[in-house]
């Protein structure tokens, strides 16, 4: 597990240095969510190594640092899911309640950990269930994006496509946190460790894919082109 760790980290950090490269080319508005959690994945990473390095993956500081950027990624995805679903309604005469559901889903989704947790706040226990709840409310949440780009006149292929990454990667972070909290055995938490690797390297793939830069003729080109 150490060997595929390793390798499965190298390629999460690459894809995220090439998305955030694809970002800052054409940086948007729209998509200022994306290249904020690209920077804030790579820096928390960065973070990381230095403190276990330093402080070694015992120590209690790590445990902190760890637990901490974990939230603010999980954070980050489940604010990227309600944002993107927002961007979706644009021009709908269904965007202003939409906006106000979903100021309540993330009051909803702050409150259950403290609520539902277990206590006292703040322990290892409690960082799994904060981040299940948001990456299975991103989950959810990710269906009702999905619904609302089937259903719009003007597909957006790029918007499809980022919505994809973000529902895989949401999807496998809360089966991971979920087998966490309910076994202890070696191999069924091998396995979420597998399922939560696998499934964010191919959400970042794809959102690699959504940005990938790509050459656009021009109208003089495209008329040369079909009429030779």
């Amino acid at each position: 597990m150490d060997l595929f760790s390793s390798v499965a980290t190298a390629a999460s950090l690459t894809l995220q240095g090439v998305l955030l490269l694809f970002l800052l080319r054409h940086l948007s508005r729209n998509y200022f969510i994306v290249f904020l959690y690209s920077l804030a994945y790579l820096l928390t990473n960065l973070v990381e190594t230095v403190v276990r390095r330093q402080f070694g993956k015992a120590s209690p500081l790590y445990a902190r640092v760890y637990w901490t950027d974990e939230i603010i990624l999980d954070l980050l995805l489940f604010l990227m899911v309600i944002l993107l679903t927002y961007q979706a309604t644009e021009g709908s005469v269904l965007r202003g309640p939409v906006g106000k559901m979903l100021l309540v889903v993330v009051l909803i989704a702050m409150a259950l950990p403290f609520v539902f947790g277990s206590r006292p706040y703040f322990t290892n226990r409690w960082f799994d269930f904060a981040s299940q709840i948001l990456n299975f409310g991103g989950a959810v949440m990710n269906l009702g994006l999905w619904t609302a780009l089937i259903g719009s006149k003007h597909k957006d292929a790029q918007l499809l496509a980022v919505s994809a990454g973000v529902g895989i990667a949401v999807t496998g972070q809360a089966l991971y946190y979920g087998l966490r909290l309910l076994t202890v055995s070696p191999v069924f938490l091998n396995i979420s460790e597998v399922i939560n690797a696998t499934t964010l390297i191919a959400g970042f793939a794809i959102w690699c894919w959504a940005f990938w830069p790509r050459e656009r003729a021009l109208p003089g080109q495209r008329h040369v082109a079909t009429n030779p």
